[in-house]
């Protein structure tokens, strides 16, 4: 085959073209995937620039992890009706990663916000805030009172997240009832809560209302103290609290060390 300078060009302009190094192309054609289309008898190589769509897919299928012995095995043996097959179970695979980034992006979204939020905030006041409806995944919870409890609340929370796809929120927390609070049983949390945007993943829907919120900061061991202090504020105005308090953790492992300087946001109910 004749050289065109047209369409012919040195691994090094070659190499520049698709944007790789000349070692790699090197490579590829040590272990026969890619090689030049023309060497001439000097040893001097050349590419031709139709070259570069064939270079294009085995990029792609290298970036989907595809090995190489694979992507070889197929050109080996290409044919129109291989590549429709190849890059059909491809593009499925591509959608699934696609959608497993979002769900990962618009996570950290999440916890950026939460985090702006906590550390904004004036954590020392109790506030009344009119909530919009939210939609709840919730599990069971046993009696925080010993380590284990916790653990296997926790753990079949995410067994069951895992078991309907539904990814971890940065919005999660415990839910205990207000009966509870009033009886001192500030352990015995009824459930473990991950919020969600779509109400097809939830099996818990918050009312909408007015709610008393505040925060705490004295580590876990002393949030009994809090409660107290919203149950104390509810009393002192008239206001009558129904329902659940919702802990969510705003400054959790990722932001502060150590469970004792989180920072829990409390949020309960109330009818006047």
């Amino acid at each position: 085959m004749n050289i065109n300078p047209q369409i012919h060009l040195t691994t090094g302009q070659f190499a520049k073209l698709i944007n790789v190094s000349k070692d790699t192309l090197f490579y590829y054609d040590k272990v026969g995937i890619f090689s030049p289309e023309i060497i001439a008898s000097n040893g001097y190589r050349y590419y031709s620039i139709y070259q570069s769509d064939v270079f294009s897919v085995i990029s792609v299928l290298k970036e989907l992890d595809m090995p190489l012995k694979d992507i070889k095995k197929f050109l080996d043996h290409r044919s129109p009706e291989k590549l429709i097959l190849l890059l059909e179970k491809e593009e499925k695979a591509l959608t699934t990663k696609i959608n497993h980034l979002e769900k990962m992006r618009n996570l950290m979204a999440e916890k950026i916000n939460v985090t702006k939020e906590a550390v904004e905030l004036n954590t020392s006041e109790i506030v009344i805030v009119n909530k919009e409806e939210q939609f709840l995944v919730i599990t069971d919870s046993k009696p925080l009172t010993q380590d284990k409890n916790i653990y296997d609340s926790i753990y079949y929370h995410y067994n069951y997240l895992e078991e309907y796809n539904i990814v971890p929120s940065a919005s999660e927390g415990w839910m205990i009832s207000v009966e509870n609070i009033l009886k001192g049983e500030n352990r015995r949390y009824d459930y473990l809560y991950t919020r969600v945007t779509q109400s097809k993943y939830a099996n818990y829907q918050v009312e909408k209302g007015a709610y008393l919120v505040t925060y705490h900061t004295e580590g876990y061991s002393k949030i009994e103290q809090t409660y107290n202090r919203l149950v104390t504020y509810a009393k002192d105005h008239d206001l009558v609290l129904k329902g659940f308090f919702y802990e969510d953790i705003l400054l959790d492992e990722l932001s502060v060390k150590g469970f004792e300087k989180y920072l829990i946001k409390l949020s309960v109910p109330f009818q006047k």
